[in-house]
């Protein structure tokens, strides 16, 4: 596998064996250094409370997948903070893309598909300030050796699963994805927001297909156009297009 150089993601990687939650441990050493540099990325083993969206748990086998998180400075306006989710979660279509995964798709709002299947979760926490985010924190899982899950867990899928090879070496494919985070994150830096709009919108799951949601407690049938400026999910339904936000609007895989 080859190993990228990168500018910005990873200039310090703090590497832990274990630890109650990657982001928890960012925000303590930004508060403790505030001068600390962005793209510093801590990586750990196995969370014990590892978290995720709704205020869900993020739950790991030790030392088998991918558990780390990046911290940020990206000086946007409150209003366009879900530019962030893209970047973040098109790095690593482009990383599965690469390692030949088949079907990788971006769910929204910040989940990363193998065909029907759950093979990442993102969790990003911003500071505002002055109408603008001032720093972000952004928790990334990835499912890499893990072949067993929790009987709870719908539909989780790995690396190691989607590509029949077992013991996959963690290290050399953290650094690879970093790579390719900084890849998009520098993309962003030197203006290239259109593209990555575009991008992201091509990786939509379900983008373009009649399929089944429960909005307001009852199942609705309707068909995803994209997502809004603000991060809203754009939704057809019965021919006209109504905004969602995460916690109003449920996928029925």
């Amino acid at each position: 596998m080859f190993m990228f150089q990168r500018l910005i993601i990873g200039n310090e990687i703090v590497h832990l064996a274990e630890v109650d939650s990657t982001n928890s441990y960012v925000q303590q050493l930004i508060t403790d250094d505030v001068k600390k540099s962005e793209g510093f990325v801590v990586w750990a083993d196995y969370q014990k409370m590892g978290r995720g969206q709704r205020g869900n748990v993020w739950l790991s086998e030790k030392g088998k997948n991918l558990t780390f998180s990046i911290f940020l400075k990206p000086n946007l306006p409150i209003h366009d903070q879900f530019l962030l989710s893209k970047i973040i979660a098109l790095s690593i279509t482009d990383f599965l893309d690469y390692m030949g995964l088949k079907e990788v798709k971006i769910k929204w709002p910040n989940d990363i598909y193998c065909g029907s299947k759950k093979i990442c979760g993102l969790l990003i926490e911003n500071s505002i300030r002055n109408n603008r985010i001032n720093t972000s924190v952004i928790g990334i899982g990835l499912n890499v050796n893990q072949i067993e899950f929790d009987d709870h867990l719908k539909n989780p899928t790995s690396v190691s699963k989607e590509l029949s090879i077992q013991n996959i070496p963690l290290d050399k494919l953290f650094s690879n994805l970093l790579s390719f985070i900084d890849k998009r994150y520098l993309m962003w830096k030197n203006g290239n927001r259109d593209l990555i709009n575009n991008d992201y919108h091509k990786k939509l799951f379900w983008l373009g297909e009649l399929k089944k949601f429960r909005i307001n407690n009852k199942e609705t049938e309707g068909t995803i156009e994209g997502v809004g400026l603000p991060g809203k999910l754009l939704l057809n339904i019965d021919g006209l297009t109504k905004e969602f936000d995460l916690q109003e609007i449920e996928f029925l895989i």
